[in-house]
């Protein structure tokens, strides 16, 4: 059984292993009771949408809450690459920040930066919170915790981003990749074209930047299997919105029927 006053990243240490890792995408669910619907589901993580999603910080805070105590995941999708958002998101208990946007090494150093407490980065020192489990500890052991367990995923989603994948991967700090494949194919002139060649193109380039620099990747989409067989470990399901409209569809069918 899970204590949930373990301050331990589950998530990162099945990855360690090897180990295949799912996440839920969140736009709507806001109550504690998210986390329990997500872990009844199968999934190991949620992956809450603060760019497009209406998500307070409080609420924000309590998903994160509840997923710790669950033993599962909480990462928080920011709504821009700067130290008062990814802060915030660290301080509301996320053990992975998705950064959104980024487009060149030195957009993900930045994000590093934010994220990290010194030495390492410019985090402003939080001490009691969710990510602590609202322990007293010494300021030294809340730096290492906090800078060992935090993850950051660099989230690409313009053709120069794409172009620098393999200098992004390259930034110590950042942990996954993952192709933002919307925004992506809208600047390429197909929007919402998910199977277009480029998009294509665009998953495999992303991935195996960073297979190369021993890093992860965000696997999504129909292309997921065969990204699975590039080295990717993390899959990204569907959103909660696109799983009550899929069953909710079904069920209206069978009844009409």
């Amino acid at each position: 059984m899970i204590d949930p006053m373990l301050i331990v990243n589950h998530f990162q240490r099945k990855l360690e292993a090897d180990e295949r890792v799912l996440l839920m995408s969140l736009r709507q669910l806001r109550g504690p009771d998210a986390a329990m619907i997500v872990h009844a589901c199968g999934f190991d993580g949620f992956y809450a949408d603060c760019e497009h999603g209406m998500f307070t910080w409080e609420q924000a805070s309590a998903l994160c809450a509840s997923a710790l105590m669950a033993g599962l995941l909480p990462a928080l999708r920011v709504r821009q690459n700067t130290p008062a958002d990814i802060g915030a998101a660290l301080d509301a208990g996320a053990q992975c920040v998705i950064v959104p946007h980024v487009s060149s090494a030195a957009e993900a150093e930045a994000a590093v930066r934010a994220a990290k407490y010194p030495p390492w980065g410019e985090r402003s020192l939080a001490a009691l919170g969710p990510a602590t489990r609202y322990r007293s500890l010494p300021a030294g052991e809340i730096v290492r915790l906090m800078n060992d367990q935090s993850m950051m995923v660099a989230m690409l989603e313009t053709a120069d981003g794409v172009a620098a994948a393999d200098e992004i991967a390259a930034v110590r700090g950042v942990d996954a990749l993952m192709i933002g494949p919307i925004d992506l194919s809208a600047e390429m002139g197909a929007p919402g074209q998910l199977d277009h060649p480029a998009i294509r193109s665009a998953y495999l380039a992303a991935c195996e930047a960073a297979r190369k620099h021993g890093k992860q990747f965000v696997a999504s989409g129909e292309i997921a299997a065969e990204l699975a067989q590039h080295g990717a470990r993390i899959f990204l399901g569907g959103t909660d919105v696109g799983y009550l409209i899929s069953a909710a569809r079904k069920a209206a069918d069978v009844l009409r029927g």
